[in-house]
């Protein structure tokens, strides 16, 4: 009976740490080249997972057409599903402003990781979060070394 009480407050308090991650989906995306923006479209969903409890700024990407996409392909990696997912860590917030809608941008510089067994890839990302009223309304996202390109995404909760 002791172990069973044990498993379930075990449960209990894992499922209080997931509940807290925010999870959204991105709604519309935008690509700018040139400084022009236009749609564009990924197969599957976009998806930004932001835990409270880690430093502010850092969250978790998945997607792997995008991804694969925003690092040009460079990781090289010996197994290609390591581009499903990056983790946007060490982040360093570089400004916060708040607009006329209320709306909070707080844009952050930091490494995107891909790491999965022996295949790891970073590079140096620069990514703003809007939020309103503690919910994430979209998120802008470019390399620190540009390559021209800058995303911009509208999100909903998952």
């Amino acid at each position: 009976m002791k172990k069973f009480y044990t498993l379930f407050l075990l449960l209990f308090f894992a499922s209080g740490i997931y509940a807290q991650i925010k999870t959204v989906v991105v709604d519309k995306a935008w690509i700018s080249e040139a400084e022009e923006w236009s749609d564009f479209t990924y197969s599957g969903k976009i998806v930004f997972s932001i835990n409270p409890n880690d430093a502010p700024g850092t969250l978790s990407i998945g997607n792997y057409d995008f991804l694969y996409d925003f690092v040009d392909g460079k990781g090289k990696f010996a197994n290609k599903a390591t581009y499903s997912s990056a983790q946007f860590l060490n982040p360093r917030k570089v400004s916060v402003t708040t607009d006329k809608q209320g709306v909070l941008n707080s844009t952050y510089e930091g490494t995107l990781t891909f790491q999965s067994d022996r295949d790891y890839y970073s590079v140096v990302a620069v990514i703003t979060i809007l939020e309103k009223n503690d919910f994430v309304l979209g998120v802008k996202m470019r390399l620190k070394e540009s390559n021209g390109k800058e995303y911009a995404f509208s999100t909903k909760p998952s």
